[in-house]
């Protein structure tokens, strides 16, 4: 009776390695993430550092970059203090979502998110639109069970100087939260984890960074958990963060400059906004903490998604399909027997 033969047993080293190293020859997403974090942690260090010399040798700057109460109806200096800080942010995820897609996947800066392909102005602009239609019918659902109500506030010249600032604050933003949480990371996982994976580590992680402000709640925690979900699906329809990017800005931005309402807990937007809205009911309208506290949010969120999902109005291009493809290593690639539907995961 032929028998055939049992595989060799791997050495010491060659087990070590895999623990590290995937069948593609890259290091395990798991790997990738950490040193994305790490590389995160010195570009933000480096930058901060700069700003901290500046600082020293301009006072009026230190004073300038003390943290506000983002809790407390703030004024422009606040904002502008806010915004500097999202722009610093901003600044160290591009890097390192650069550095790591070029060292560690072989591929662009550009596509792990910014990239200018065909029809990104088209989907960009569209969800801008979306986003604001989501977050008005959930204020709209709060209104209409007298949770929330308004009063006109700020009118002419001073409001158009509102559009103008907010605008820029909150595309900064939103780029910032985009890239950092469905950037290169999020692509780590979901490239050898699947996007279930993917959408389910992020989504948590977005989640838990909303813990510390003020107001939270667990069912604000929920919604925002969901949207990182609805976030999460952006991307990957497309492939790119244009969609995800415009879908958190206009919610925010409409949230805050129309309604007057809080954003996340955050209420030093309120003393500019076209309206100011005071919510009652935090169940249904999130009161303090904003609408993403209350049931409405939910509702909206959850058929904004399947909107998304479902319609088949989005969808990946040639062109970003080739972009998040990952460059071959053949000179490092390992000698790993893996099952034919491992090729691809960890």
């Amino acid at each position: 009776m032929n028998q055939s033969p049992m595989p060799p047993n791997p050495s010491p080293v060659s087990a070590l390695k895999t623990l590290f190293v995937n069948a593609e020859g890259e290091w395990r997403s798991g790997w990738r993430v950490i040193m994305f974090l790490l590389v995160l942690a010195l570009a933000a260090q480096l930058i901060g550092g700069t700003v901290f010399i500046l600082s020293l040798l301009f006072p009026a700057l230190r004073d300038f970059l003390q943290p506000p109460d983002a809790s407390a109806n703030g004024g422009w200096i606040d904002i502008f203090r806010l915004g500097l800080l999202n722009s610093v942010s901003l600044l160290s995820v591009l890097i390192a979502n650069g550095v790591c897609a070029r060292l560690l996947e072989r591929r662009t800066v550009a596509s792990t998110g910014f990239q200018l392909h065909k029809g990104w102005w088209r989907d960009f602009s569209f969800c801008v639109a979306l986003g604001a239609v989501t977050l008005t019918i959930a204020v709209g659902i709060a209104a209409a069970t007298g949770a929330t109500h308004f009063t006109l506030q700020t009118t002419g010249a001073a409001l158009v100087q509102s559009v103008v600032i907010y605008c820029l604050f909150f595309l900064i933003a939103a780029a910032n939260e985009e890239a950092l949480v469905r950037g290169f990371a999020f692509q780590a996982l979901e490239h050898n984890l699947g996007a279930g994976v993917a959408v389910a580590i992020t989504s948590a992680i977005f989640g838990i960074m909303h813990l510390a402000n003020a107001g939270a709640t667990f069912f604000s925690t929920f919604n925002t958990v969901l949207a990182g979900v609805w976030l999460g699906l952006a991307y990957l329809m497309t492939r790119s963060l244009w969609l995800a990017t415009a879908l958190h800005f206009s919610w925010n931005l409409v949230m805050t400059l129309v309604f007057g309402l809080p954003v996340s807990g955050i209420k030093v937007f309120k003393n500019f906004a076209w309206l100011d809205g005071q919510s009652t009911h935090r169940w249904i309208s999130g009161a303090d903490y904003g609408p993403e506290g209350g049931i409405a949010a939910t509702v909206t969120l959850i058929g904004c998604t399947l909107l998304i999902w479902k319609s088949g109005l989005f969808q990946t291009t040639q062109e970003m399909a080739q972009a998040i493809q990952h460059g071959k290593r053949n000179d490092q690639r390992l000698s790993i027997t893996a099952l034919p539907d491992e090729a691809h995961r960890e």
